[in-house]
């Protein structure tokens, strides 16, 4: 992952919930790279991606919770709620590949976000049949907000 910024000190896994990352994503990243932001402030992206591929195996509680009520990031859950009634989904998923400051204010922060996605395979419960959809690279800002103490994913677009 590249992502460019502070030394290592910064972060610990206290503050990015190091646990919540995938193990294969964690060994491949270097965590050392982080924007030159309050730590706290990328924890929401962070998060928001793990949730992602918890969401492909089907468990949306981690999603639904990974941004502010009002952020149009969360109408995936929907989607992925209604295609797992007929469908699952298998594959690599998402990985955090860039993270990078645009703008940087005391309680808004907006960073430009590389995530690739891995093809994934839909394979309907009955009959089996699969499609495969192919991977892609993603890029998009993130707004993150602090409310009341809290940075909170508040927009991706």
């Amino acid at each position: 992952m590249e992502i460019s910024g502070v030394n290592s000190d910064q972060v610990n896994s206290d503050q990015v919930n190091a646990d919540q990352i995938r193990v294969d994503q964690r060994e491949e990243n270097d965590l050392s790279l982080l924007p030159a932001v309050e730590p706290a402030a990328i924890e929401p992206i962070i998060n928001y991606v793990d949730s992602l591929n918890l969401a492909l195996g089907g468990d949306l509680s981690k999603l639904n919770q990974a941004a502010a009520a009002e952020c149009a990031c969360l109408d995936i859950s929907s989607r992925l709620a209604s295609l797992f009634t007929n469908a699952s989904l298998r594959g690599q998923g998402y990985k955090l590949v860039k993270v990078l400051i645009n703008s940087d204010g005391p309680d808004q922060k907006v960073f430009d976000v590389v995530i690739h996605r891995a093809a994934l395979t839909k394979i309907e419960k009955n009959g089996g049949q699969q499609q495969i959809w192919s991977g892609s690279e993603i890029s998009n800002q993130f707004v993150v907000a602090k409310r009341d103490g809290v940075w909170q994913l508040i927009q991706i677009r």
